[in-house]
């Protein structure tokens, strides 16, 4: 028997829900007597559909996952103490979270409001990118990370291995279209292992492609933290783009402008007293876009096979990652 997926909360329910704990907002209920409750759609993404609700000047995000709880990378609760550990600045601050009981089927997690808006990857100036690398780096460096596990050495052989190993025993029909360039990717990310190890296990945000980013004026600020945990740094510089890219989620970025952002975020670290190599950086990176955009093509492809209006876009992006991989390894 499948897992239930909570009931769906439209912006009657939200602004109910908000009103019926005063307790979330920054300041208290009192001052806002008189005031009512705002609600409108913030988006829908592939696990969760996020509100922004509004009284007066104060605004919290509220996420309703579309998904049974079970099948969240990371738990409701998990994520809430995880945005707990976040330096100031770099994300949402977490406010309440449910999971569901008999007594109430509801899912959710509220956050503050992240300011800003998701551009275009056209949009991602160097300055933006060296703004969003001081993000990272203030995350990697300043986020507490007691109680984490990590002890995890980040083996790109190993990562990429087990990922091909998921989708051929899970979704053999999808996990197909990696075969023909596994070899090269085993290849790539077997190099890259040897010569640049993992050094260093913080905590990541773990997806933080372009549009888990908004910019408000020169800010970026990230969102979206259900893949956060102990991780590869390098993983995070990643995920911006590089020579395999597509709209919306990865710029295409020159060789130049990649080391550019690496090097902003050495620089980043530096002054926070927490030197990184910018050439071991710049490889561990490399590897960690070839295994992004490898595998997220059959999840596009499995995403495309349920049909919509969008399949045909979830199909031309998975053709465009895999050719550019394939011009870049073969």
């Amino acid at each position: 028997m499948s897992a239930p997926t909570p009931p769906q909360l439209g912006p009657e329910e939200v602004a109910a829900l908000v009103d019926a704990h005063p307790g979330w907002w920054p300041t208290g209920a009192e001052d806002r007597s008189g005031t009512d409750t705002e609600v409108t759609l913030l988006g829908r993404g592939e696990s969760s559909t996020a509100w922004r609700a509004r009284r007066g000047d104060a605004e919290l995000a509220v996420r309703v996952p579309h998904r049974p709880p079970v099948e969240l990378p990371t738990s409701l609760p998990d994520e809430h103490e995880l945005l707990d550990r976040l330096p100031d600045g770099v994300g949402a601050r977490p406010v309440a979270v449910h999971e569901p009981t008999a007594a109430d089927p509801t899912a959710y997690l509220v956050t503050t409001l992240v300011p800003g808006h998701v551009l275009t990857p056209r949009d991602w100036t160097d300055g933006l990118l060296a703004a969003l690398a001081g993000q990272l780096a203030r995350l990697h460096v300043l986020a507490r990370t007691d109680g984490l596990d990590l002890t995890g050495d980040h083996d790109l052989v190993e990562a990429a291995t087990d990922s091909r190993d998921w989708w051929r025993e899970h979704e053999p029909e999808h996990g197909a279209a990696l075969e023909p360039l596994w070899p090269a990717v085993l290849a790539h990310q077997t190099r890259v292992q040897a010569a640049a190890p993992a050094t260093g296990t913080t905590l990541i945000h773990g997806d933080a492609c372009l549009t888990n980013v908004v910019v408000d004026g020169d800010v970026p600020r990230l969102i979206d933290w259900e893949w956060a945990g102990a991780g590869d740094p390098a993983r995070d510089l990643a995920y911006a783009g590089g020579r395999v890219h597509a709209d919306p989620w990865y710029a295409d970025l020159d060789d130049d402008r990649v080391r550019r952002q690496v090097e902003a975020y050495a620089a980043a670290r530096a002054d926070l007293g927490s030197p990184a190599d910018v050439e071991q950086l710049l490889l561990r990176r490399a590897g960690w876009l070839v295994h992004e955009t490898y595998f997220v093509t059959p999840h596009l492809r499995r995403v495309a096979s349920w049909g919509g209006p969008e399949a045909g876009r979830y199909t031309r992006t998975a053709d465009l990652l895999t050719a550019g991989l394939s011009a870049w390894l073969t």
